[in-house]
């Protein structure tokens, strides 16, 4: 489900600051299992925070209430197989809604058919939509055939419970209760990750065969910092692992956990990953003391290949200049890509002295936020108008979101007050698709039109 794994993927260590005033304290991720040859089921898991949300009377109880919106719409057939929403209430301690709230935690379930689809979520305030959270992801359903050994998805949480279990809560399943930690996030504080999937259909021709279970988890830097490994007698249906790895020895990274399933006969394996990420600063990575001095070989760009380069560079090109541009696009080396981009983030490092490049982390957390967020129909939202104004300028200090006019179209007006003594910019969804483009700036360079509320009329 996750994009690819480097060791460029430092955003999380602020991962707190992502939850502004004007964004829902809102996670989200999925699971598929295995249900019949034609479809899966699919499990969404949301965490909802409700700091900032507005407070209503719902008889004597004081309540905060979010609407969450599931679409997964089928590319090929143009059609919508999920469109649905959910009401989620729940109690809070008092009127001001002071933050101190309990993050909610909750699970859909849907058996959804073989295809390619378009999935959007977006989450919101009902009595302030403009608290809200969208999130764009392609998704591939492939049935697990009946007969062929198979892994489901990987479901991280937060706890497994195996005794004590309530039978009737939304997270039990198979015998015990299991706490989906859909921001995949984990910290000092909570180091220990839980795991839940299923194996399916453990048969092999030869019957002398057995199967071995690999678990390893990888760094950003593709090594493996955890393995274990056991034998699975064949012949069943249908297994469910589950287990968990501390990790409180582990530095601050994002980690690849993986499991293959192996016939130990022909070494064909069934791959299962899932990507997390840890915030650990009580563990110091001794690995970057040895990268600052090993140079371009030991830093994070020497193992991506020439696609991952261009993806790195494109995803950089707003804070180039043209003759930085120009150089990149002249380049056929992989060796000599991997060294511009190294020099290219080292030149501004405002503080070399430490361990990490602050601007980059800064920039790739700014990445990740634009493509979560403002991504649309398969297109990451680095690309969007959206995601470069918010990449060159940064966070603006004022959104204000107008979903629901009566004459325009959805539109959002963004502001910058130390920028240029104050400039706004104005994106409107002018194709009705999500895809809000940039109409308007009084920001010096930018696109002008000052009758841009004609692209939005709704008449």
């Amino acid at each position: 489900m996750k994009k690819l794994l480097t060791g460029l993927l430092f955003g999380f260590i602020i991962y707190s600051s992502l939850n502004a005033q004007n964004e829902l304290g809102f996670e989200f991720d999925f699971a598929r299992f295995k249900y019949d040859n034609e479809s899966v089921y699919m499990e969404f898991y949301y965490d909802l925070n409700p700091k900032n949300m507005k407070v209503i009377q719902s008889g004597t109880e004081t309540v905060i209430e979010a609407i969450v919106h599931i679409e997964m719409k089928d590319i090929d057939a143009d059609t919508f197989y999920i469109n649905k929403s959910w009401k989620i209430q729940s109690i809070v301690g008092d009127s001001s809604n002071n933050g101190a709230s309990k993050t909610l935690t909750g699970v859909f379930g849907f058996v959804v058919p073989e295809g390619d689809y378009a999935l959007t979520v977006k989450a919101y305030d009902s009595r302030n939509e403009g608290l809200s959270k969208n999130i764009n992801e392609r998704v591939k359903i492939i049935p697990f055939m009946k007969g062929k050994y198979s892994v489901s998805d990987i479901q991280l949480a937060t706890n497994i419970k195996r005794e004590n279990v309530d039978t009737r809560s939304l997270f039990y399943k198979n015998t015990i209760e299991v706490i989906p930690n859909p921001s995949m996030f984990y910290s000092n504080k909570m180091p220990v990750a839980f795991f839940y999937f299923e194996l399916y259909d453990l048969v092999l021709e030869d019957e002398s065969s057995s199967f071995t279970l690999n678990k390893n988890l990888f760094n950003s830097a593709g090594a493996s910092v955890y393995k274990q490994s056991k034998n699975i007698n064949q012949g069943s249906t249908s297994l469910v692992e589950i287990g968990l790895i501390n990790l409180s020895k582990f530095p601050t990274d994002s980690y690849n956990l993986v499991f293959s399933l192996v016939d130990s006969k022909t070494n064909q394996a069934y791959i299962s990953a899932k990507r997390l990420f840890l915030y650990n600063p009580d563990v110091v990575d001794s690995t970057e003391i040895k990268r600052m001095a090993a140079g371009v070989m030991g830093s994070e760009f020497a193992i991506l290949t020439k696609e991952e380069c261009d993806d790195v560079f494109n995803q950089s090109k707003y804070i180039a200049v043209q003759n930085e541009i120009d150089a990149y696009t002249k380049i056929d080396s992989l060796n000599a890509k991997r060294e511009f981009l190294y020099y290219f983030w080292k030149n501004r490092d405002a503080n070399p002295s430490t361990l990490q490049n602050e601007f980059k982390i800064d920039y790739m957390r700014r990445v990740e936020y634009t493509n979560r967020n403002f991504s649309v129909a398969g297109r990451p939202g680095y690309k969007t108008d959206r995601g470069r104004v918010y990449l060159t300028y940064g966070e603006p200090d004022q959104r204000d979101f107008y979903p629901n006019e009566s004459n325009l179209k959805p539109h959002e007006i963004w502001f910058f007050n130390s920028i240029e003594g104050g400039v706004s910019f104005i994106f409107g969804d002018v194709t009705g698709f999500g895809n809000y483009e940039l109409l308007h700036s009084t920001k010096r360079g930018e696109i002008i039109d000052e009758s841009w509320q004609r692209r939005l009329a709704t008449d």
